[in-house]
């Protein structure tokens, strides 16, 4: 491997990409501590507050208990993300590990759900930050605003990955001090006698009373943690820049493992807290959609709740960059192989290393934002990751251990066991989506469908070898 000390990239003339008839075309220039830093500025840090209104309300104030749901769904799916990485290190994507392992048609199908999501979470990005500059500045409308943050994410992508690697990484950088200030001062207003007074009252993490209730027991919970999910598709984005990661093998492997299970462990602990903090909040929020901004008010005063809407501006702006690059990644995988028109979307601008077109493709896509609220955004954006989530885990299974034939004791916990756990998780969540959000997404499968048949001649050949992230 040589560095090309001039532009800053990191040439590696044995990429891999030769044998699948790819070349090296994109600029390799993350290692893991951006490709870390990546999936958590897709993830953003300060997630956890875009929809803690939303489902502390529907799981009366049970939020850690939800997040440790989605959390044990996703730590299940990044251990087996990780094993077909290993198995398949350059093409990290649930389409071509269910097509090597399944088969070629399940596989596309696969591959055209989990899209769904990378294409739509740009959306739900533009939906929270609206809302929160509407709060700052209520002069200006939320549809307004969503088309001026369009426009500056669009511009940043164009540019070119060095670029947008300082700009998610110095975004991230803010969200974070915010955050440690947030947990500073909120533990400060519990022990100065807040809320419950103590951090080891256990109804703030499981309350037996609201969880009997008609409107929660288990069926709330999943119902909560199939929209929390989409805080963690972070893990998974990180496979979509295969080509612009230097060893890509191994890199890919631990940033999917450290993004999810920090993740998991801060969204658990943050949500814990402030239910301490504010344990009448479910049933007090005038508007859930914004009910973080109500607990800012609340606990930490006028002065952070300002702070904070700025923070989440911060955040999914950042968010929305990393989702909208890994959505034109995508684009250009499908466009490369032939799935879509190559013109179009297998284009790469020659100066920048971007595949230009698809830049403003997403960003026109994005638009949509303005017609949905953010209960809608958040379950059609998890309706195709949570099929792709029980895909993958399925393809450990048939990859590993029925073809691989590994069923000593440790294979059967690693192969059989663990990625059934997260298959049956993942898939309860995806049940627990709402009406709208299936019916939107099975017709999306449904093109899917009809785009196979025409690609394959009504199945009579192989579909084109779509290779989504390398």
């Amino acid at each position: 491997m040589s560095i090309n000390e001039k532009n800053g990239a990191v040439e590696n003339s044995n990429s891999g990409l030769e044998k699948f008839h790819y070349k090296q075309e994109l600029n390799r220039v993350m290692k893991l501590p951006s490709v870390v830093f990546f999936g958590v500025a897709y993830m953003a840090p300060i997630t956890i507050f875009s929809t803690y209104g939303l489902v502390c309300n529907m799981t009366h104030g049970m939020l850690a208990l939800t997040y440790t749901v989605a959390t044990l769904a996703m730590m299940f799916t990044a251990m087996s993300y990780r094993h077909m990485v290993k198995a398949y290190p350059i093409a990290g994507s649930v389409y071509a590990y269910t097509q090597r392992s399944l088969n070629p048609h399940v596989g596309f199908m696969a591959g055209w759900g989990i899209l769904l999501d990378y294409i739509l979470l740009p959306m739900f990005n533009y939906v929270t930050l609206s809302l929160y500059m509407n709060i700052l500045i209520p002069q200006i409308p939320t549809t307004a605003w969503i088309g001026i943050f369009i426009v500056i994410v669009t511009i940043t992508n164009l540019v070119g990955m060095n670029f947008t690697k300082v700009f998610n990484n110095t975004l991230i950088i803010v969200q974070l001090v915010f955050v440690v200030a947030v947990i500073i001062l909120s533990l400060k207003y519990i022990f100065g006698g807040g809320g419950l007074g103590t951090i080891l009252d256990t109804t703030a993490y499981f309350n037996p009373e609201e969880f009997a209730s008609p409107d929660v027991g288990w069926a709330g919970i999943f119902a909560g943690a199939s929209i929390l999910c989409m805080s963690f598709l972070g893990f998974d984005s990180v496979t979509t820049i295969a080509e612009e990661t230097v060893e890509p093998e191994k890199t890919i492997g631990r940033a999917l493992l450290i993004t999810c299970f920090a993740a998991g462990g801060y969204f658990i602990i943050m949500s814990y807290m402030m239910q301490s903090a504010w344990p009448e909040a479910w049933y007090s929020f005038e508007v859930p959609d914004s009910g973080a901004y109500e607990y800012m008010f609340h606990v930490l005063g006028n002065v952070m709740a300002l702070i904070f809407c700025a923070m989440m501006v911060i955040g999914a702006t950042a968010s929305a960059v990393a989702s909208q690059a890994s959505a034109v990644r995508i684009l250009f995988g499908m466009g490369r192989d032939g799935l879509l028109p190559k013109k179009i979307f297998g284009y790469v601008n020659k100066k920048t290393k971007i595949p230009s077109i698809n830049v403003i493709i997403v960003a026109v896509i994005s638009l949509s934002a303005m017609i949905l609220d953010l209960s809608a955004a958040a379950s059609l954006v998890n309706f195709g990751a949570l099929l792709g989530f029980v895909m993958v885990n399925i393809s450990v299974i048939s990859h590993y251990f029925i073809k691989g034939q590994q069923r000593n004791g440790a294979g059967i916990v690693k192969y059989l066991i663990c990625p059934i756990i997260g298959a049956v998780i993942c898939a309860a969540l995806w049940i627990s989506l709402d009406s709208l959000s299936k019916i939107l997404g099975i017709i999306w499968l449904v093109l899917g469908f009809i785009a196979l048949a025409v690609a394959t001649k009504f199945f009579r050949q192989l579909p084109p070898d779509m290779n989504l992230n390398e």
